[in-house]
């Protein structure tokens, strides 16, 4: 596979899959009885992250209790909490396993009501399903980066459009009616026109002992699928964490070569808490990398690099970081790529 082809072609695949899945989402959430919840969502492997970015966007927009947990997880520990009309979203990503196919057909048999968010229209997943949210990655890239991005765009876009036709009053709404439609022109933007922040980004990633992702929220959802472009693709030892969990506040020093990526902007609602990890981080010795915008200055204060992306919400805002990731990543591991070739052929 072509990944920067692949990483390139994302704002296309996006403008498609939120262009063509409005009415379609619109029409089959007004035809789906949500009742006052939980909604249920599983997710595995990759599609975890947007699982996780979806729960938000229904908590937070629809006012819907939402539980998420990996497929095999729920088959164990939670299939006994359905109850007839009780809702459960199966979230998708490069394979449809035999554990999600197989809670999909003990959920129906409880009586639940089974929807899918996939790329593959005619596969397994979407033959159980009684619904079936679409994304546009092209089903040949179930399994790329691109296809993750976009289904976890799909997994917020679902939550702003659910909120809109359920008629769940929220200040955030008029917002993201104008930030949605935009989103592909912000990624195209970030992908093109940051190259110049991108490089040292990128020489961080191809340099660092271990590279940690924090974020809260959204850009937590974020910082979990960074990581694993990271490890996919630069061979960077990374991993993520949640900046609102207490335990994780982490304010010793950390491994010698360690780099802390923070992920937020002016709108995030977890921005304090954020601004305490970076004070803390900075205080330990920790090298602090930021993803944030230009309304965010005391983030970018406390870095020794920042990347500065246009002011969005933060359901949007966060895809933004997560495409960018993605790019950082892609050029951290071409880096690398050449310092081998280069040790191989004997060139300096």
């Amino acid at each position: 596979m072509d990944i920067r082809r692949d990483l390139l072609d994302l704002p296309r695949a996006l403008r498609e899959t939120l262009e063509k899945g409005g009415p379609e989402y619109d029409k089959l959430v007004r035809q789906t009885r949500w009742g006052d919840g939980p909604l249920y969502v599983v997710a595995s492997g990759a599609a975890l992250a947007a699982g996780l970015a979806g729960a938000y966007a229904f908590e937070t927009l629809v006012g819907l209790p939402t539980v998420v947990r990996g497929s095999a997880d729920f088959h164990a520990y939670s299939l006994s909490a359905l109850r007839p009309r009780s809702i459960l979203l199966a979230i998708a990503d490069s394979g449809e396993s035999t554990d999600t196919l197989e809670l999909l057909r003990a959920a129906k048999s409880r009586g639940a009501t089974v929807l899918a968010l996939t790329s593959d229209a005619r596969g397994e997943l979407a033959k159980e399903a009684e619904g079936v949210f679409l994304v546009r990655a092209g089903e040949e890239h179930s399994g790329s980066l691109k296809a993750d991005v976009c289904r976890q765009a799909a997994a917020c876009y679902l939550g702003f459009v659910a909120a809109r036709a359920l008629k769940r009053p929220h200040a955030h709404l008029r917002d993201l009616e104008e930030e949605f439609p935009k989103l592909p022109e912000h990624i195209e933007w970030a992908l093109s026109q940051l190259s110049e922040a991108v490089r040292p980004f990128a020489s961080e990633l191809k340099s660092a002992s271990r590279v940690y992702v924090a974020g809260g929220g959204f850009y937590h959802a974020s910082a979990l699928h960074g990581t694993t472009a990271m490890r996919k693709l630069a061979g960077t030892d990374a991993c993520a964490f949640n900046a609102l969990e207490p335990e994780i506040q982490h304010y010793g020093p950390r491994e010698r070569g360690a780099s802390v990526i923070l992920l937020s902007g002016s709108h995030c609602r977890s921005k304090k808490r954020i601004h305490a990890l970076a004070e803390g981080e900075m205080r330990a010795g920790t090298r602090i990398l930021a993803v944030t915008d230009r309304n965010d200055p005391e983030l970018s204060r406390r870095s020794a690099l920042a990347i500065l992306l246009p002011v969005l919400s933060e359901e949007v805002g966060s895809l933004v970081s997560l495409a960018l990731l993605d790019w950082v990543a892609y050029h951290a591991g071409r880096e690398r790529s050449g310092e081998k070739t280069r040790a191989l052929t004997g060139q300096p």
